[in-house]
């Protein structure tokens, strides 16, 4: 009975124990780099995105089916494909607007007609006002003298008020056919304006980007048909900080290199500096355009170029942006963790400029040393950690 009681103290001891075994927390991988150095220059070296002078989305105004779509080689334009200025890249069916227009043009024509008889209506009653007139002037020196009589002279003041009458119903009638006139004249213009917009022309000469329609489809109004660009004339895209647009003005020349195109050099203009900064980047976007001769620059190209003269500084300490964090015990300062013989150490460190991906340190480490680059939010001062590929 004694040795039972002795054994159940013993398995509560090792129960406890095994339970601390499976709460300690497990050793922490991470990803370390070296902190190298860094030569940074006067001068910036940017990279910029060619993008397409001009860009364009064409539309038809108007519904109706697709009968014909500009060919090249007995096919459909497809991307790549180079369009004239003026090119019809599609055709709708035409015969129910040249209807409209033929109805339209009737109305203008029935309303001239109008016009006409309106005018000779006007024409004969101001020749009947004219008679009237003079019959009662006449009639009225007759009734002074006593030579006719009251019946008779009301009856000629009578026809003057009926001719006069007739000239001003006649007028009215003119205003209200040359009214007319004017609104079929509009609807006329409205229906050919709707006929010409069956015809899909490319407003200049461009490269074809992307095509959304087939020859019998039904189009929509506003249905995207194509996208053109030109690309006779590039831009170069790229943003810069505050200390380097204060520098750039409208027409500046400046050179730019591309990758795909070794060995050539090609340069542009200043044409667009934006005024505003982007709200993330902080960084205010240029626009170079420049001449693409021969159409070498294609849209979505790399180009490098470098704004001002090109000095070499002294090299300073740098490390990945991912292995800078907020110091815990001040979250206003920032830290790294250093790591060394498998113990992470936080470090308080004091930051210089970016450069590309890299952050400058201007105190707080020494080139060589190893800094966890992935996963340093993740331990804390003193841990032990794994390093790994």
């Amino acid at each position: 009975m004694k040795r039972l009681i002795a054994i159940v103290p013993s398995l509560f001891l090792a129960a406890c124990h095994h339970q601390e075994a499976k709460l300690e927390k497990p050793i922490t991988p991470v990803r370390v780099s070296a902190v190298d150095t860094y030569e940074p220059k006067s001068g910036g070296r940017y990279s910029a995105s060619i993008q397409p002078g001009r860009q364009v989305s064409l539309a038809f105004r108007v519904p109706g089916f697709i009968t014909s779509l500009h060919m090249v080689g007995g096919r459909p334009l497809e991307p790549g494909d180079m369009v004239a200025e003026g090119t019809i890249l599609a055709q709708l069916r035409q015969e129910d607007y040249k209807n409209s227009t033929a109805q339209a043009q009737s109305q203008v024509d029935s309303a001239r007609e109008s016009l006409k008889s309106a005018s000779a209506q006007l024409a004969q009653a101001q020749a009947a006002r004219t008679k009237a007139e003079a019959d009662f002037a006449r009639a009225k020196t007759l009734i002074e003298s006593q030579s006719l009589t009251q019946p008779e002279y009301d009856a000629a003041k009578a026809q003057l008020d009926s001719t006069t009458a007739q000239v001003d119903a006649a007028r009215a009638q003119i205003q209200a056919a040359q009214a007319q006139i004017r609104t079929a004249e509009a609807s006329t213009a409205t229906a050919r304006l709707r006929e010409k917009d069956t015809a899909l022309v490319a407003p200049f000469a461009a490269s074809v980007v992307q095509r959304n329609i087939d020859l019998g489809m039904l189009a929509g109004s506003s249905q995207l048909a194509y996208t053109l660009a030109d690309i006779g004339t590039v831009k170069a895209v790229f943003g810069v900080p505050d200390t380097v647009v204060v520098q750039l003005r409208r027409g500046k020349s400046i050179p730019l290199s591309v990758e795909a195109l070794p060995g050539q050099e090609f340069r542009g203009s200043v044409s667009a500096i934006a005024s505003v900064a982007d709200s993330e980047t902080r960084l205010f976007q240029i626009e170079v355009t420049l001449a693409n001769r021969g159409l070498l620059l294609k849209p979505g190209m790399i180009a490098s170029l470098t704004l001002g003269e090109t000095t070499q500084g002294a090299r300073v300490p740098v490390v990945p942006l991912s292995a800078v964090v907020r110091d815990r015990d001040n979250p206003s300062d920032f830290s790294v963790m250093v790591v060394e013989n498998k113990i992470a150490k936080a470090r308080k460190v004091n930051l210089g400029p970016t450069f590309g991906d890299v952050l400058a340190v201007t105190a707080g480490l020494r080139p060589g040393e190893l800094v966890i680059r992935a996963g340093a939010t993740l331990v804390n001062d003193g841990e032990v950690v794994e390093v790994i590929p």
